[in-house]
């Protein structure tokens, strides 16, 4: 997934992912009682030794955030999840330079996505 300047400068770790990305990858009901979205706990693959980020979905006005270390600038950035058991993901970011950027970068370009509806791009494979 695309990461953008969602949230502005200064906040660019609570990362919102498009409401077909919460119901089809992560499989979160959005129309639940806000209190009752679940926390998500991430791996950061490419900084190993920083330990998992327990992090809360939360629900802001008409949008669904979760904040994730390593989604901090510069943009361009992808953001790939993996998931490893009930609400755990490793994740990775990467950034032009990074050996993997330009792949996933022609992924997200080029292999449909028939949950995709407009803007950001997101794949899930």
């Amino acid at each position: 997934m695309d990461l953008t300047w969602e949230q502005g400068g200064g906040r660019e770790t609570q990362v919102q992912p498009p409401k077909n990305v919460w119901v089809q990858y992560f499989e979160i009901d959005l129309d639940e009682d806000p209190g009752a979205l679940p926390t998500l706990i991430l791996h950061d693959k490419k900084h190993p030794s920083s330990g998992p980020e327990h992090r809360p979905v939360v629900y802001h006005d008409h949008n669904w955030t979760v904040e994730i270390a390593d989604a901090a600038m510069p943009r361009p950035a992808i953001l790939r999840l993996v998931r490893v058991a009930y609400h755990s993901y490793d994740y990775w970011v990467y950034r032009p330079g990074d050996s993997e950027f330009d792949h996933l970068n022609w992924l997200l370009d080029n292999v449909p996505n028939r949950h995709r509806t407009h803007g950001r791009r997101w794949l899930p494979i």
